[in-house]
C-alpha cells in the first residue's frame, strides 16, 4: 500500500517529482565528478611513475661527476639497490626556438637529454620508449599545448634545427611548476650540440624498501659526493604532480557542496508545498488511525524512489562531462589502469547524496508529527508566495557564491601579486643565472644601467637540518638583500641580522617552531633565531631566508629580481639582458607559465561553475513559480474574478521578486569573499600560502551580481504566462490543476 501510494503522489505531482530528480541529479553529478577526477588523477600519476621508473632519490649537480666515486659509494651503501648517472645538456633558453617562438621568456630550465639506461625512463603518449634518430627531438608534452606545436614542427637551437618527431611523458618532470624540462635527443645529436649550453648531471638511486629518503640524504652528505643543487625525492616528485591538478579538484568539491546546499533547500521547498497540498489527505489518514510512522514512510519512500532516477542521470552527466576535463590530465599522465576504485568511488558519491537527501526529507517531515487530524481537515493553507521568495533569494545567494568563487581564485592566483605567496618578492622581472661566475656580470651591469629602478640577486644554498628523531630535513636558505623585494611574513619579519633567518610556513610547521626559537643549520657554527614566517609554495614550500651564512658551500642557483624606471621599456631591456647563462622572464609571465596547468583547468571550472550556476538558477526559478502558482491557483482565480487583469498579475509576482533576488545576489557576494574566501585558504594554506587574500575583478564581479537576478527573473517572467490559463471561475469550482 505504500509503494502505491508513493507511486500515486509521483503520478499525481509530476512537476515537482521532476524538479526533485533534477536537483538529486546535479547534486550526484558534481561530486561523482570529483571523485572520477580525483582516482584518475592519482590513478595515472602513479601509474607513470611506475611505468617511467622514477628515481626514489634525484641529487641534481652542476657540471661533471666522478662516476666511479658514484659507484664506490653504491656498492658500500645497503640502501642502494640501483643507480645511474644522467646528463642533462641546459640550453640558453634565448638561443631556443620551437617552432615560430622562442623560449627567450621561458622561466624553465630546458636542457636535451637521452634516454636513460635502467630507470627514470621518458615514455611516448602510448606509453612506450621512444627510439629517437639523429636529427629528431621528443618535446615535453606539456610544451604541445603551450606552444602549439605538432608532429614535424621544427626546433631550432642556435643555428642548428631538429624536427619534432613527437611528445614526452616526463614523471619526474611534467608538472609546469617544476622548474626542469627534458628534451630527449639521440647520442649523436648531445655531443653534437655540447657547446649549445651548460653540462649538469642527475645522480639517481633507487632505494630498498623501507629506506629512509633524509637517512641516506645524511650518508650521501657525510661521504663528500657531489651535491651542488637540488636534493629531490619521490614523495616530493608526486606531490609536485599532484598540485597542478588537485586544486581544481577541491575547486570542483567546494561548487559541488555549494550545488548540494541548494538542492536541499529546493527539496525542502518542494516537500512542505506537497505536504500544503496533500494537508486533507494526510489529515484524512490520521483520522482513520493511520500512524504518524507510516504517514512518513509514503513520503520517504516517494523521495526513496525519486533518487533513482536521479543517481542513473547522475551518473550519466558525470560521465558525459569528465571528457574535458580530463583532457589535460590525460595528455600529461596518461590514462589511468583500469580500477574497481573508479565506480565504487562513482557509488559511494551517489550513495552519499541520496542518503543526504532522504535524512533531510526525514527532518523535514517532522512537521507531519505536530498536525493533528483535525488541523489538517480544518485550516487553510499558508505556505504561498513569501516562501517563493524566500527561495528566489537563497538560491540567488548560492549560485552567485557558486560562480564568483572559482572567478576570484582563478584571478588571484593569476596575478602578479599572488607572487608574494609563492616566495618571491613583487618585482617587476626576474633573472635566472646560470652560475656564480654570471652573477657576478650581471652584479656590475645592474649597478651601471640608468634603467634600472630597484634590484636585488639572491642565493641559494642546500643546507639540512637534523629532526628530533634522528632524521634530516633538506633546507634551501636564500640569501642577498631580502629587503629590496620583500615577501609578506604571516609570523614576525624577514631577517635582519646576521643570526636571523625567515622560515617558510611549511618548514615552520615540520620543525615545530615559532619566532624567537633558534635552528642550528648543520653546516653552519653559529644556531640562527627564528624572525618570521612566510608563504611559499615552491621547492616543495619548505625554504628559509637569510642575511648571509657563514659557511658557504657551492651555490644550487642564483636569481635576480629587477623593477625599471617608468622611462625604460621592459621587452628591449629583457633582449638585451638576456644571453648565455642568463634568462630573463616577467614576473607576470612566470606565474602564467608555474601555474599554466593549473590556471588551465581553473579556468575550465570557472566556466563550468558558471554555466551550471545560471543554469539551476533558471530552473529553481521556473520550478518554483510554477509550483507557488499551483499552490495559490484558487487566490490568483479569486483576484480575476474582482477584476484584476493578468497583466497586473503577471507585475505583482514581477516586481516582488526583484528586490529578493538582487540581495540574494548581494549575500552571495559576501559569502564568497567570507565563507569562500575562508576555504581557499584552508587548502592553499596545506601548500605553504599563508595571509591569502583575494584580488577580485570587480568588472566580472559586477557582471556576474546582474547575470544571476538577470537569469532568475527572465525564467519568472517567461514562467507567468502560465497565469493566463487561470479563469475567474475556478474559484467558485474549488478546481485544482493537477
Amino acid at each position: 500500500m505504500t509503494l502505491r501510494l508513493a507511486f500515486s503522489g509521483i503520478h499525481r505531482q509530476p512537476l515537482a517529482s521532476l524538479a526533485s530528480v533534477f536537483f538529486i541529479a546535479a547534486s550526484i553529478t558534481l561530486l561523482t565528478l570529483t571523485s572520477l577526477l580525483s582516482c584518475q588523477l592519482y590513478g595515472s600519476i602513479d601509474s607513470l611513475m611506475d611505468q617511467a621508473q622514477v628515481p626514489d632519490i634525484l641529487q641534481m649537480h652542476a657540471g661533471s661527476v666522478d662516476e666511479q666515486g658514484i659507484k664506490d659509494f653504491a656498492d658500500r651503501c645497503p640502501q642502494i639497490t640501483g643507480w645511474q648517472i644522467s646528463s642533462f645538456l641546459n640550453l640558453n633558453n634565448p638561443a631556443v626556438r620551437l617552432k615560430d617562438q622562442s623560449l627567450a621568456g621561458s622561466t624553465q630550465d630546458n636542457g636535451l637529454v637521452i634516454q636513460p639506461e635502467h630507470f627514470d625512463f621518458l615514455l611516448d603518449l602510448s606509453g612506450s620508449r621512444p627510439e629517437v634518430q639523429p636529427g629528431e627531438v621528443y618535446v615535453p608534452v606539456a610544451y604541445r599545448s603551450l606552444y602549439d606545436l605538432e608532429t614535424g614542427d621544427i626546433m631550432t637551437i642556435g643555428s642548428d634545427s631538429l624536427i619534432i618527431a613527437g611528445f614526452i611523458r616526463d614523471a619526474q618532470m611534467n608538472a609546469m611548476m617544476c622548474s626542469s624540462k627534458r628534451f630527449l635527443v639521440h647520442p649523436q645529436t648531445l655531443e653534437r650540440l655540447q657547446d649549445a649550453g651548460v653540462q649538469e648531471t642527475l645522480i639517481e638511486f633507487m632505494l630498498a624498501d623501507g629506506a629512509s629518503p633524509s637517512q641516506f640524504r645524511r650518508t650521501y652528505e657525510d661521504a663528500g659526493l657531489p651535491a651542488s643543487g637540488p636534493f629531490i625525492d619521490r614523495s616530493l616528485i608526486r606531490m609536485m604532480n599532484v598540485l597542478s591538478d588537485g586544486t581544481v579538484i577541491f575547486l570542483l568539491f567546494l561548487v559541488s557542496l555549494a550545488v548540494l546546499a541548494i538542492s536541499l533547500l529546493c527539496i525542502r521547498y518542494i516537500l512542505f508545498l506537497q505536504l500544503e497540498q496533500d494537508r486533507q489527505q494526510t489529515g484524512m489518514m490520521k483520522a482513520l488511525g493511520i500512524s504518524r510512522k507510516a504517514v512518513r514512510q509514503i513520503y520517504l519512500v516517494h523521495y526513496a524512489l525519486l533518487t533513482v532516477p536521479g543517481i542513473l542521470a547522475g551518473l550519466l552527466a558525470a560521465l558525459i562531462l569528465q571528457r574535458p576535463l580530463l583532457k589535460q590530465l590525460r595528455e600529461l599522465y596518461g590514462t589511468a589502469p583500469d580500477s574497481s576504485a573508479v565506480p565504487l568511488a562513482c557509488l559511494l558519491a551517489a550513495s552519499v547524496i541520496a542518503l543526504i537527501v532522504l535524512i533531510s526529507v526525514r527532518l523535514s517531515l517532522h512537521s507531519l508529527d505536530r498536525q493533528s487530524p483535525l488541523d489538517a481537515l480544518r485550516n487553510p493553507q499558508t505556505f504561498g508566495r513569501s516562501g517563493t521568495r524566500f527561495m528566489s533569494a537563497a538560491v540567488c545567494a548560492g549560485c552567485t557564491f557558486l560562480v564568483l568563487v572559482p572567478l576570484f581564485l582563478s584571478h588571484t592566483l593569476s596575478s602578479p601579486g599572488f607572487v608574494t605567496s609563492m616566495g618571491i618578492g613583487d618585482a617587476q622581472l626576474r633573472l635566472d643565472l646560470a652560475s656564480a661566475q654570471t652573477a657576478g656580470f650581471v652584479t656590475e651591469r645592474l649597478e651601471k644601467d640608468e634603467q634600472v629602478k630597484k634590484w636585488s640577486l639572491l642565493t641559494t644554498y642546500g643546507q639540512t637540518v637534523r629532526l628530533t628523531d634522528g632524521t634530516t630535513l633538506s633546507l634551501p636558505v636564500e640569501t642577498g638583500d631580502l629587503e629590496a623585494f620583500p615577501v609578506t611574513c604571516d609570523k614576525g619579519r624577514l631577517a635582519e641580522k646576521e643570526n636571523e633567518l625567515a622560515l617558510s610556513v611549511l618548514a615552520a610547521r615540520e620543525l615545530n617552531l615559532e619566532p624567537g626559537d633558534t635552528l642550528q643549520l648543520e653546516d653552519q657554527p653559529e644556531p640562527f633565531v627564528i624572525s618570521g614566517l612566510y608563504s611559499d609554495i615552491t621547492n616543495g614550500g619548505k625554504t628559509a631566508k637569510a642575511l648571509h651564512l657563514e659557511t658557504e658551500p657551492d651555490p644550487v642557483w642564483t636569481v635576480g629580481y629587477v623593477s625599471l624606471k617608468d622611462m625604460a621599456d621592459p621587452q628591449s631591456w629583457m633582449e638585451s639582458m638576456s644571453g648565455t647563462g642568463i634568462s630573463v622572464t616577467s614576473i607576470r609571465e612566470y606565474v602564467r607559465q608555474t601555474y599554466a596547468q593549473t590556471l588551465h583547468q581553473l579556468n575550465l571550472a570557472a566556466q563550468l561553475a558558471a554555466c551550471t550556476g545560471l543554469f539551476i538558477t533558471a530552473v529553481v526559478m521556473f520550478l518554483s513559480i510554477r509550483l507557488s502558482i499551483q499552490q495559490n491557483r484558487d487566490t490568483l482565480s479569486l483576484k480575476k474574478a474582482l477584476g484584476f487583469t493578468t497583466g497586473q498579475l503577471k507585475r505583482e509576482w514581477f516586481l516582488r521578486q526583484i528586490p529578493w533576488c538582487l540581495s540574494g545576489a548581494a549575500a552571495g557576494l559576501l559569502l564568497a569573499l567570507g565563507p569562500g574566501k575562508w576555504l581557499c585558504c584552508l587548502v592553499l594554506e596545506q601548500l605553504g600560502a599563508t595571509g591569502f587574500s583575494f584580488d577580485i575583478p570587480w568588472f566580472s564581479a559586477l557582471a556576474v551580481l546582474f547575470l544571476i537576478p538577470a537569469a532568475a527573473l527572465t525564467a519568472t517572467w517567461c514562467n507567468l504566462s502560465v497565469l493566463r490559463c487561470i479563469t475567474p471561475c475556478e474559484c467558485f469550482r474549488g478546481k485544482e490543476s493537477s
